[in-house]
């Protein structure tokens, strides 16, 4: 397996990659403040070593892309966090929000996809953004790389990746 890592980051690394809501919920936390991501509900499943990993890729990859329904389900999840909070959170989503760059694909053209009813409008929105983009997808969720493994695209789940000395 790490052989196979090893050559998609390879094959993607001047394309791009495109991090999945609750990678990017983790990220957006652990900028605010590091020390957040072991109380937070929407991060407590993370560890700092996650949030350094998703560090080093997002340095690693030429292009990192986000589409729109990730950025607001981002900033919705993040938001669950205490109101007093929430200025400095927003600065530091906006500052990941400004090294990005946003793929918009429309809802109707979503709702339209074959996998739209397995995946849910961000989801497929996602797919069809790295499909169309040519870039790798990181999640957390399985069912996620699973479905896009079965289209024929490349994703990675972060289990994979913990697991390398990367």
């Amino acid at each position: 397996m790490p052989g196979y890592l090893a050559g998609l980051f390879e094959r993607y690394r001047a394309k791009g990659i495109l991090i999945d809501t609750n990678l990017m919920v983790l990220v957006a936390v652990g900028t605010y403040n590091r020390l957040r991501i072991k109380t937070f509900k929407r991060t407590i499943q993370y560890t700092l070593e996650d949030m350094e990993l998703m560090l080093r890729m997002l340095a690693y990859f030429g292009r990192r892309l986000t589409t729109p329904n990730i950025l607001t389900e981002v900033d919705n999840l993040a938001r669950q966090l205490p109101e007093d909070e929430h200025k400095a959170l927003a600065t530091a989503l906006a500052q990941l929000i400004s090294r990005k760059f946003e793929v918009y694909v429309q809802s109707s053209q979503v709702a339209q996809h074959a996998a739209y009813v397995k995946l849910g409008l961000t989801d497929c929105a996602t797919a069809i953004a790295a499909a169309e983009e040519g870039v790798l997808i990181i999640t957390d969720d399985l069912r996620l790389s699973n479905i896009l493994s079965s289209l024929g695209m490349d994703a990675i789940n972060i289990n994979h990746i913990r697991t390398l000395n990367w």
